[in-house]
């Protein structure tokens, strides 16, 4: 199997990093992962929420952190998320007690009404917080005061489910989120009680979609699942050649996700049934952006494609100076991308041709955000920069180092 990003090892080697320290090194014991988590933005109000590389939500005032104001200035927070627990199947003993060892974050949070969701990643053991966005209730244990809607799932002391690493999802008053245990919970968004969770036999490393009152899910045991969001119960499953690397996203009467064969598969969203399947040369781990038809979808060969979501064709590509681990976003007419050694590209979404490029000198695998001309980047360096598109120049960039609770 052809895969090309292993001809730029420089660039490249930490996406395979990122993999191993996830999959293997929880079962190792105490020690953490090489490679921390990687959040993205949830944004409202002028306001950012994400989680730092070492544990830590984030709430940042936009205006404030133009003005370079200390932090935290008006509006802006710090809840550090903890553990709880140490890891299962923990070998070191004593060593590993107390459980208050930050956790962390490779889902991006979500907002709905009030509150604030991330689902976190400790070894083999996750949670899902509800934090009150205007006030944090939450104390340095990472406990929420149960006040103001906060609230966290499993409520049971020692009672977990598997870690978290894709985001999670809310549609109505429903928190939807999958887990490496396999199962995929639906959560009461506002109290957070289970509705009800449904096993589908791989670990779910991707975020779920929903349309027409349908979830639909991928997983690591090769299958994409179709699942009614009020009874929880399976609608159809099919089982593809490898693993599922992407997210499911719904385009018509199509869905569109990667896989770990290096292909980008189109399947009918009423049974899962092959359309058509598009070779990169390297995998599709990043999600696809849709709109009118087309999937704009970065790869680890270094290219970005847009792809007509009802035929697979291939509409236009372009190539950059590394892979891509993060999706794009639209912008008006753009489509912007960030590569994984921290160049963002600003692209003529129906040509695919440059129009800017920033570079921000840092890794960058977490999802990037944008609101109207600006775009906000979460890099490996631990700063958030936040790019002008108009001017095509870093407008300001805040360090979550200095952040401490």
């Amino acid at each position: 199997m052809k895969l090309r990003f292993f001809s730029n090892r420089s660039t490249d080697l930490i996406v395979l990093l990122c993999l191993a320290a996830i999959l293997f090194l929880p079962a190792l014991g105490c020690s953490a992962p090489a490679v921390q988590g990687w959040s993205g933005f949830a944004g409202s109000e002028g306001k950012l929420y994400f989680t730092s590389i070492d544990g830590k939500v984030i709430a940042l005032n936009v205006s404030a952190r133009s003005m370079n104001l200390p932090f935290p200035s008006e509006g802006e927070w710090v809840v550090t998320v903890r553990s709880q627990t140490a890891p299962s199947g923990s070998i070191c003993g004593p060593a590993c007690a107390p459980a208050a060892h930050p956790a962390a974050v490779y889902a991006t949070p979500v907002i709905a009404e009030d509150l604030v969701y991330v689902a976190t990643y400790a070894g083999d053991n996750g949670k899902v917080m509800a934090i009150n966005r205007s006030a944090p209730g939450y104390d340095e244990e990472g406990i929420p005061s149960w006040i103001e809607g906060e609230w966290f799932y499993p409520r049971k002391e020692g009672k977990f489910i598997g870690a978290v690493v894709g985001s999670p999802i809310v549609v109505k008053d429903t928190l939807y989120v999958g887990s490496s245990d396999g199962k995929l919970y639906a959560l009461d968004a506002v109290k957070g009680d289970e509705r009800w969770a449904f096993d589908t036999g791989g670990k779910i490393w991707t975020a779920p979609s929903v349309s027409d009152g349908i979830v639909y899910v991928s997983n690591f045991a090769k299958k994409i699942c179709a699942i009614s969001s009020e009874t929880g119960k399976l609608l159809w499953q099919v089982e593809f050649p490898v693993a599922i690397a992407s997210s499911p996203v719904v385009s018509g009467d199509n869905i569109v996700f990667g896989a770990f064969d290096n292909y980008l598969y189109g399947v009918s969203i009423s049974d899962g049934k092959e359309r058509w399947k598009f070779k990169g040369d390297g995998w599709f781990w990043a999600n696809s952006v849709v709109k009118d038809n087309i999937a704009y979808v970065g790869c680890l060969d270094h290219r970005v494609y847009a792809i007509e979501t009802s035929t697979g064709n291939e509409l236009w590509r372009f190539e950059g100076d590394s892979s891509f681990v993060a999706p794009p976003v639209l912008v008006g007419n753009s489509l912007v991308i960030c590569s994984e050694s921290g160049s963002l590209y600003i692209l003529d979404a129906a040509k695919g041709t440059m129009v800017k490029t920033v570079s921000i000198d840092s890794k960058v695998m977490a999802p990037i955000y944008a609101d109207g001309n600006n775009v906000y980047i979460h890099a490996r360096d631990r700063n958030v920069y936040c790019i002008d598109l108009q001017d095509g120049q870093i407008a300001w960039k805040f360090s979550s180092v200095i952040v401490n609770k």
